[in-house]
């Protein structure tokens, strides 16, 4: 039970999950909520993360048996395709519900919309040109969550939602490096296999100082 329950942890792609699940849920507790809601946004992220990780391990099964990704629970039969099923159907109708209860009708139609977005990236566009997409819209949907999640009367500014779309271009930037050099070999696509590390970095670059830019900008007007 033990093995079976890590090999679900494993696929959610638990660093990454983590990180969301911290950085919003901290991020609403910054801005003010100190109620049942902070537990809201947790689960809500939580369950999305959840079924992104699932689906995109079920969606990449075959490649990742190929390339012999050994960490992948799907691979060395920790799991199966049909175990992830149920547990993302679950994990989705989690989301629905505590993404509204977390953020009200519109902070949890962000979240719902965030999460579909990185699904869609998951199905359709996570090896073409623009992988980097769903990564900018998610990012940039997950500012509207958190802020409504604090308070129904709080929104993002401009200059918060550009910055979380330059995060998100690149996190998608530094998640697919790794996997670089053996996606390219086994010709599968994506932004930074089109464009190559040194190019991928450049661009990584340039958006983190449009980030300092905006950040300057934003503490000037304040």
């Amino acid at each position: 039970m033990r093995t079976r329950i890590r090999a679900y942890i494993l696929a959610t792609h638990f660093p990454q999950a983590l990180t969301m699940v911290l950085l919003t849920t901290i991020s609403s507790w910054a801005l003010g909520q100190r109620s049942l809601g902070l537990v809201f946004v947790f689960i809500a992220v939580a369950a999305g993360q959840s079924s992104i990780g699932w689906v995109n391990d079920r969606q990449d099964a075959k490649i990742d048996a190929a390339l012999n990704r050994v960490e992948k629970p799907l691979v060395i039969d920790s799991l199966q395709l049909s175990d992830l099923k149920v547990p993302i159907q679950i994990a989705s109708l989690l989301t629905i519900v505590f993404s509204f209860l977390a953020a009200g009708w519109i902070g949890g139609l962000a979240h719902i919309l965030a999460v579909a977005s990185a699904q869609i990236y998951n199905i359709y566009l996570a090896r073409t040109i623009w992988s980097w997409l769903p990564y900018a819209i998610s990012f940039g949907l997950l500012t509207l969550f958190v802020t409504q999640s604090s308070s129904l009367q709080l929104w993002p500014s401009w200059q918060l939602v550009l910055i979380a779309i330059c995060v998100g271009v690149i996190a998608h930037v530094f998640n697919a490096l790794p996997d670089m050099q053996r996606d390219k070999q086994s010709n599968l696509g994506g932004l930074v296999v089109a464009l190559g590390k040194p190019k991928s970095l450049a661009v990584a670059a340039l958006l983190a100082a449009g980030i300092v830019w905006l950040l300057l900008d934003f503490w000037l007007t304040r």
